[in-house]
Order: structure tokens, then sequence, then C-alpha cells
């Protein structure tokens, strides 16, 4: 039976192509005929076939150029995005780094207020001492106490003496750190 429908297939083919099997005379008529008209009907099924194929082989290629296409322009699209980042990144570091640079000057400015404010803190001490000083020798002359006024101008000659010497042996370091 499935050679019965495999030669009906194959005479509807080969009608369909227009191959006459009919002309042929009536010795090849058989096997011949037969095999003749199957030739035919073969090779024009395969050239069917290729052009079948071509035709979905292009539309592959089509459809991978197309990918390709959509591809190389993601592939752009990102590339192009990763170097807005990268900019928006070197902005950024930029904008720490001078952050950074302002905190250290801030710093910096706070460690020579800092200095300084220490520096004031112990000139006014030395100047309450000497102020202090010098009221008790006005007092001791207002009294008419002259010894004790000479025991005063000493401590006060003593005082301003070391407080010379201090100064002296800080402006060195505080010139280094000024510097």
């Amino acid at each position: 039976m499935y050679h019965q429908g495999r030669i009906l297939s194959f005479w509807l083919v080969a009608m369909t192509l227009g191959v006459n099997v009919n002309k042929c005379s009536k010795k090849k008529r058989g096997r011949v005929a037969y095999a003749e008209a199957f030739r035919k009907v073969r090779l024009s099924t395969l050239i069917v076939g290729r052009r079948r194929q071509s035709s979905r082989r292009r539309i592959w290629v089509t459809k991978r150029r197309l990918v390709n296409k959509k591809m190389v322009t993601k592939l752009m699209q990102l590339k192009m995005e990763m170097e807005e980042i990268r900019e928006q990144q070197s902005f950024i570091k930029e904008g720490q780094r001078k952050v950074k640079e302002r905190f250290e000057a801030v710093e910096s400015e706070c460690r020579n207020l800092h200095a300084e404010t220490m520096i004031i803190m112990k000139q006014s001490v030395w100047s309450r001492l000497r102020l202090g000083i010098m009221f008790q020798i006005l007092k001791a002359r207002e009294n008419n106490d002259f010894a004790k006024a000479a025991e005063l101008t000493l401590a006060l000659r003593e005082l301003i003496a070391r407080q010379n010497q201090n100064e002296q042996a800080l402006e060195p370091s505080a010139g280094a750190s000024g510097k």
C-alpha cells in the first residue's frame, strides 16, 4: 500500500510539473518511463527545495544581520553610557579632591588659630601677672613701703626676663610651623 501511495504521489507530482508520462512509447511506459519521470520530478523538486533553502537562508541571514545591527547599536549605546558614567565619575573624583583640599586647608587654619589663641592666652596671663605686680608696686609706694616696692620691681624685672626667654624659645618652633 505504501508503494502504491508513493507511485500515486509521483504521478501527481509529475502531472503538476508537466511531465507527460503517457507520451513515452509502450515499452518505456513501464519502469523506464517511471524512472525518467521520477528523475525529472526529483531534479525539479531538488531545485525547488534549494530555492526554499536559499530563501530560508536569506531570511536567516537577514535576521542575523538585523540582530547584529541591533547588537552593534546596543553596544554603541552601552559604550556611550559607560563614557558618560566615566566622565561623571571623574567629575565626582575631582569634586572630592577639591573638597578634601578645602577640608585640609580648614584643618590647617584651625590648627593655626588654635596655636594663636594659645599664644594670646599665654600673653594675657603674662600681662595679668605684670599688671598685678605693677598694681602692688603702686600700692606699696602709696603706703610709703619702698622696700616692698623694690622687691616687687625686682620680681617684675625677673618676670619680664622670663617672658622674653619663653618667647625666644617659642619663636623658632612657631616659625617652623608657620612655614
